[in-house]
């Protein structure tokens, strides 16, 4: 959503904002008559998250959260109210499971409140066997 040249944010910033009203409206009518049951947004650079929090439209935001990734790590402490999907805790072609246990990298990723659901992907059945352990070590997160 809104991705064109991520190396001119600032266009990118300013197309969202002008079609705001109608992106709201949309939503919300999706909304109300049950289509979808929240909205969340991509947004690929911290100053495009910051417009996307104030322009009251999403329900959260997906964004990369690992041990190397933390570009986002202020934004998710800082905005305790909005909600947060975490992708690519295990770092994907940086390969931090090769670096780290599953166990370090699923809580640095689970360590905020506002963290509502993290999309793991697994390409070994021994990572899906330590994803079932960690969670059943961990019924109440």
């Amino acid at each position: 959503m809104w991705r064109g040249n991520l190396s001119q944010d600032d266009i990118r910033i300013k197309n969202f904002l002008k079609d705001r009203l109608k992106i709201k409206r949309l939503f919300n009518s999706l909304l109300k008559k049950k289509i979808i049951s929240g909205i969340y947004v991509f947004p690929y650079t911290e100053k495009f998250l910051l417009k996307s929090i104030s322009s009251n439209i999403f329900n959260g935001a997906c964004v990369y959260l690992n041990p190397v990734e933390k570009e986002y790590k202020k934004l998710i402490h800082r905005f305790k109210k909005f909600k947060f999907i975490i992708i690519r805790p295990f770092g994907g072609r940086l390969k931090l499971a090769k670096k780290h246990k599953l166990n370090f990298l699923l809580n640095y990723s689970m360590n905020y409140k506002n963290i509502k659901n993290i999309i793991l992907t697994c390409s070994k059945k021994k990572q899906i066997r330590e994803i079932i352990s960690y969670c059943n070590d961990k019924k109440n997160f």
